[in-house]
């Protein structure tokens, strides 16, 4: 029981001071009252308007600057569809990108795409997938904390895909 004892007081310590510290250091914390972006994907970026999809928990908001860039890790699963929405607090057109994480391929550029800011995919392997938006507008060089920034979010939703053959 001694032994442990340190372990305890250490976690404890480090239970109360982490979330202090990032707060102090500019990290968005992950509470309402603290981020005004969160569930903005819930909220803004259209569903997919085919029948069973269902919200996928890989879905992300955050709060951007204009002319930031900014990627999320995602898995794509064997045999599921998958519908990506991707939206902005000024409804501009956000350019994204759908990359395989270990090859780094380009899957989907959406400005070869006429912007499109929705696609539906099928995958037939289970995939580590990084999805890369930019806010359009230019990124001012220094950054204040305080400074004026927008919503934008990227909704995943998903589906059992179709089965083909015998």
């Amino acid at each position: 029981m001694k032994k442990l004892l340190p372990f305890y007081l250490m976690f404890a310590i480090g239970f109360v001071a982490v979330p202090g510290i990032t707060q102090r250091y500019g990290n968005v914390p992950k509470t309402a009252a603290g981020n005004p972006c969160l569930d903005f994907h819930k909220k803004a970026c259209p569903p997919s308007p085919d029948d069973g999809f269902a919200y996928n928990g890989q879905s992300r908001s955050g709060l951007f600057y204009k002319g930031q860039t900014s990627t999320i890790k995602v898995v794509f699963y064997k045999g599921m569809d998958y519908h990506i929405s991707v939206c902005s607090e000024d409804n501009s057109q956000v350019p994204f990108v759908i990359k395989d994480s270990k090859t780094n391929e380009v899957l989907y550029d959406n400005s070869t795409d006429n912007n499109t800011q929705e696609i539906q995919i099928s995958n037939e392997n289970t995939r580590h997938i990084i999805i890369q938006l930019t806010i359009p507008g230019e990124l001012k060089k220094d950054i204040v904390k305080g400074q004026e920034g927008l919503c934008a979010g990227i909704l995943i939703e998903h589906r059992r895909g179709d089965k083909t053959g015998f």
